[in-house]
């Protein structure tokens, strides 16, 4: 059976997740967590952050064309994605109606995903 304890590895871990506030992937929370906590593996890192998602102490966004990013503020919110810098930022969820036909799926969740273009880009690009 897992080790389902609360560790001092497993707070560090979820405070910089939450104080990083960016959406980090698990190499970035990793980055943050080794500057102060050196003795902190990379592969514990790594463990906490797809445990704590799959017990729902955080969210993982599994985004196309990229590493999974972690978000350790789980209330119900969408995320819009600058398409060009890839920076994620937390907007307001919106209802989602259900689909008429849902091709045989029993449907459990929806994650809404809005991509754009974030202030600093949009400053470049128009």
């Amino acid at each position: 059976m897992a080790d389902r304890r609360n560790t001092i590895q497993k707070e560090i871990i979820y405070r910089t997740l939450c104080q990083m506030g960016n959406h980090p992937t698990a190499a970035m929370v990793y980055s943050e967590v080794h500057r102060a906590h050196p003795t902190i593996s990379r592969s514990t890192v790594y463990r906490v952050l797809s445990q704590m998602a799959a017990e729902g102490a955080c969210l993982r966004l599994g985004l196309a064309g990229g590493d999974d990013r972690y978000d350790g503020d789980t209330s119900r919110h969408s995320h819009i994605r600058c398409r060009v810098c890839g920076a994620l930022a937390d907007v307001p969820w919106a209802r989602v109606e259900s689909p008429a036909d849902t091709a045989g799926y029993l449907l459990e969740d929806c994650a809404v995903e809005y991509r754009g273009l974030c202030p600093a880009c949009r400053s470049i690009y128009e």
